[in-house]
């Protein structure tokens, strides 16, 4: 069964690029658009990685991971950042909040692929 990921992201061009570069490698993968529909959706269905902006409307990512690690349900959900923030305060507010990675946005799909590979593998 392919490993699923959750890419959680308001801009929906970048989501549809994230979908094909994880695709190609046989992921399969959920798109929301918010924090809110994230929370949602991680009630109801369950993910190996979940990639995560930090700049949305409805929350903010660093509210939505909080809530993630707060859930026992989703608290063992490696997160990984995909932000333009690119600032040393949000990557330790987000690594200090559970994050595994903080990627940078622009980033080349073999960067976020060998990310995504390396994070799924020190789980197993």
């Amino acid at each position: 069964m392919p490993e699923r990921i959750l890419v959680v992201d308001d801009d929906p061009l970048l989501c549809s690029l994230l979908e094909m570069a994880l695709g190609r490698e046989g992921y399969q993968t959920s798109v929301v658009y918010s924090g809110r529909a994230a929370l949602d959706i991680l009630e109801k269905e369950s993910f190996d990685l979940i990639l995560l902006d930090i700049m949305m409307a409805d929350l903010n990512g660093f509210d939505v991971i909080r809530q993630i690690q707060a859930s026992p349900k989703s608290a063992a959900i490696p997160v990984i950042f995909l932000t333009a923030r690119v600032d040393a305060i949000s990557q330790r507010i987000g690594m200090d909040a559970g994050a595994v990675e903080y990627l940078t946005k622009p980033i080349t799909p073999d960067d976020l692929i060998s990310r995504v590979k390396a994070t799924l593998a020190s789980r197993s």
